[in-house]
């Protein structure tokens, strides 16, 4: 069997050989070499990737260059050519091309001896960083956890974490486009220049402490040069310290302008959960990347916000809230006239101007509240509230706090004059049931300030859990009169304000009245709040005497609340 299967393959070969005198003949040859393609070129001055574009005879390839750049355009030397396999010319590296005109013709021959003309033309190069650009934003990204289900994102500007670094909105950045390496990636000068207002941005907020120009300063200042990576789709800014600084290049077409951008140390393992500034923590450890958006017309700024304020004498961070447009300063209690108080920082959106300026005084004097008018740079005014609090040692104000109504009590002067008079001191809800609706009150004096010695502050008291306040009303129907609230509201419902002189105190009620009350100190958690009652003994009925009428309608002369924490 092994003999017969080595007999037919010897039959196949033979058969083979007779058919095809030399297998190898078209593979020797070079008929099947029909390619004329120009694969690459890079001449003299050219700048980026030569665009290389054929239809059937029509081969044309268009070379970007700074021409100004080129010594002689009658004799621009070819540095590299590529042709495809087997194709060959005339024009080799080392050669010149003729490009005086603008274009020339290269002829290129196949393997098989065909011929294909390439036309060639010189353009003018203009690169997509050329020129000045104003700084449009500067921005950052956070990854808050992501990975979780609970995590989110956030793509933010920088000049609402960073109030120092809104002098970078008007900086110039300049690309000057000067030759290209030998991989045809274009180079030149870097200039980034302060604007109008003469500073650079800061990436601090010097009033929380805080600097993070390490970490964002990214686009250096001052002079340098430049080269574009069109490889890596990067560009290096080398500054004067010869510090070189990749970027990441991203073209926004919809809008012409560039976004300049570069990573940042991710730092989620340092977030602090406890104490935390969110705004600290996405700065310093959870952002991601920082970029700049370059523009090339300088954004006209509609921002009229206070970004930063200090007073002086100032204790503690200000309180921004940008959606009311209120800002709170606290001061040390140290007698100032809150009429005059020196403002000793301002901050405000870049290009916004301000009716005040650091130096001035604030007049806090009413409701120890000012206001601030900031103007945009496109003319939009807005009005900023500040609010003063003094910063009051609340041990030395015994009003001070939230306190609870313990009771009601009236004094009654019977004739105590007289050798047979008496005096008495009763609950008045025992008079008057429904003013027991009051005992389960609470009533909160809130310091803001001080006048001189005297504190003032906001004023509440709030109905309790039957969500009612007491009315001074007799349930007697055989009283002559049974109701008694004028006589005996002499602690306001509601809100109000409150101020107190020595040991008086004044209530203003939300419209407007004035309760005036004697305060009495028991100890640190007991109080009393005393007030004069009209005295009416020159009315009193001698005849059919209802003494608990007598007693709450013309003989009491001091009712009080006793009040606790």
């Amino acid at each position: 069997m092994k003999k017969l299967y080595n007999i037919y393959f010897i039959v196949l070969a033979l058969i083979f050989v007779a058919c095809t005198e030399n297998p190898l003949e078209d593979v020797e040859g070079a008929d099947w070499q029909k390619e004329r393609n120009v694969v690459s070129i890079l001449v003299e001055g050219q700048i980026g990737t030569a665009i290389i574009e054929r239809n059937f005879d029509d081969a044309k390839i268009k070379i970007y260059a700074k021409t100004e750049n080129i010594a002689d355009l009658s004799k621009v030397e070819i540095k590299n050519i590529e042709f495809s396999y087997g194709a060959s010319s005339a024009n080799e590296k080392g050669t010149t091309l003729d490009l005086s005109n603008g274009t020339t013709k290269i002829s290129v021959a196949s393997g098989a001896g065909e011929s294909l003309d390439w036309e060639i033309s010189l353009l003018p190069f203009k690169s997509d960083l050329e020129g000045t650009w104003y700084i449009g934003d500067v921005r950052m990204y956070c990854d808050m956890f992501t990975w979780e289900s609970w995590g989110w994102e956030k793509n933010e500007s920088m000049f609402g974490y960073l109030a120092e670094l809104t002098p970078e909105l008007d900086n110039k950045i300049t690309f000057t486009v000067e030759g290209a390496d030998a991989k045809g990636n274009p180079f030149g000068k870097y200039e980034h220049h302060a604007g109008d207002d003469g500073a650079f941005g800061s990436y601090t907020d010097a009033s929380k402490g805080w600097d993070f120009n390490s970490r964002f300063r990214k686009i250096p200042t001052g002079n340098g040069t430049w080269l574009r990576d069109f490889e890596r789709n990067k560009v290096v800014i080398t500054d004067a310290n010869k510090v070189e600084h990749e970027l990441d290049l991203e073209l926004l077409t919809a809008t012409s302008e560039v976004n300049l951008k570069t990573e940042v140390p991710y730092l989620a393992e340092n977030f602090s959960w406890t104490d935390t500034d969110w705004s600290y923590e996405e700065l310093a450890h959870m952002s991601k990347v920082t970029w700049y958006t370059l523009t090339k017309e300088r954004v006209i700024q509609t921002g009229n916000s206070i970004t930063g304020l200090t007073v002086a004498d100032q204790v503690g961070d200000t309180q921004i809230d940008n959606d009311t447009k209120e800002i709170t300063v606290k001061i040390a209690d140290n007698g100032a006239n809150v009429s005059a108080i020196e403002l000793t920082g301002l901050n405000l959106s870049y290009a916004a101007t301000t009716d005040s300026s650091v130096g001035s005084t604030l007049d806090f004097s009413t409701a120890n509240t000012t206001t601030i008018n900031v103007t945009s740079e496109t003319g939009e005014s807005a009005t900023w509230t500040i609010n003063l609090q003094i910063d009051i040692d609340l041990s030395d104000v015994s009003i001070a706090g939230t306190w609870t109504v313990g009771g009601i009590s009236v004094y009654c002067d019977m004739f105590t004059w007289e050798t047979w008079g008496w005096e008495k001191t009763e609950l008045l809800n025992n008079y008057l049931p429904s003013a027991g609706k009051e005992l389960d009150n609470t009533i909160s004096f809130i310091v803001e300030g001080k006048n001189g010695d005297n504190p003032y502050g906001t004023y509440e008291n709030n109905s309790g859990a039957d969500g009612e306040h007491g009315n001074f009303i007799s349930n007697d129907t055989s009283w002559p009169e049974t109701e008694f609230n004028s006589r005996f509201r002499k602690v306001p419902t509601g809100t109000g304000t409150w101020e107190l002189v020595g040991d008086m105190v004044t209530i203003t009620d939300s419209t407007g009245a004035e309760f005036v009350l004697t305060l009495e100190v028991n100890s640190e958690t007991e109080i009393v709040l005393a007030a004069e009652v009209e005295y009416l003994s020159e009315l009193y009925n001698w005849t059919g005497t209802n003494y608990s009428y007598e007693e709450t309608a013309h003989m009491s002369n001091k009712m009080w609340y006793n009040l606790s924490k």
